[in-house]
């Protein structure tokens, strides 16, 4: 007979799961190494994850549950400036990769691993691990969107976006191909993606303030 799930054993399964998902990729980690390094039965496992993708979703899920809640933080600190607000967006990716054991964006990893994923409908309300992926990127750059629209206009705004999400793209890049154990974070690889986020909003803020004369 199962047991029955309880509370704090889910949230222990969860922490190692995330940590090895992150650490290693989720191809390669099993149920079982979860089941060993978390220290729990399988049936306690499977009585609050039913399958490998659910597991997987509620990593993701509360993957971008936290990237919002510091996402916001950073945008409130910066204040009403909006080209503030995308070099202290492009800071705190650098931030968040210069954590020790930092390797890249757990939404993009999850991409690269599986590109054809789950059905993603193009509201994007589709449900499983690629669709709660998708949908917190997607997300991501809209708030990214929406301050450099503000900044430079809707036309010269959204390209400012994507060169901004380029920027960040390549940072991500960078941290998730460094060798476990690595203890070399890429701190000039920061710095430069910094430099450069603070030379395109100067460079758009320029241009707007030209047009507007």
């Amino acid at each position: 007979m199962a047991r029955t799930a309880i509370p704090d054993g889910r949230d222990r399964i969860l922490d190692v799961a995330a940590r090895l998902f992150y650490e290693q990729g989720i191809r390669a980690v099993g149920m079982k190494q979860i089941i060993d390094e978390a220290g729990s039965g399988k049936s306690l496992l499977y009585g609050h994850f039913a399958t490998k993708d659910d597991l997987v979703e509620a990593y993701l899920e509360r993957a971008a549950t936290r990237l919002g809640r510091s996402s916001a933080r950073v945008l409130q600190a910066a204040g009403d400036d909006p080209g503030e607000r995308i070099v202290a967006l492009v800071t705190e990716a650098g931030r968040r990769i210069l954590r020790p054991g930092g390797r890249g964006c757990p939404f993009r990893n999850y991409l690269v691993e599986f590109p054809d994923g789950d059905e993603v409908v193009a509201e994007g309300t589709g449900s499983g691990p690629a669709a709660r992926a998708r949908r917190t990127l997607k997300e991501s750059h809209s708030v990214l969107d929406r301050s450099a629209k503000e900044l430079a206009g809707p036309v010269a705004g959204a390209v400012l976006a994507e060169q901004i999400g380029l920027i960040m793209d390549g940072l991500f890049a960078r941290a998730s191909y460094r060798a476990r154990g690595d203890d070399e974070p890429p701190v000039s690889a920061v710095l430069a993606a910094v430099e450069l986020a603070r030379t395109l909003v100067a460079q758009h803020r320029a241009s707007g303030d030209e047009s507007g004369r």
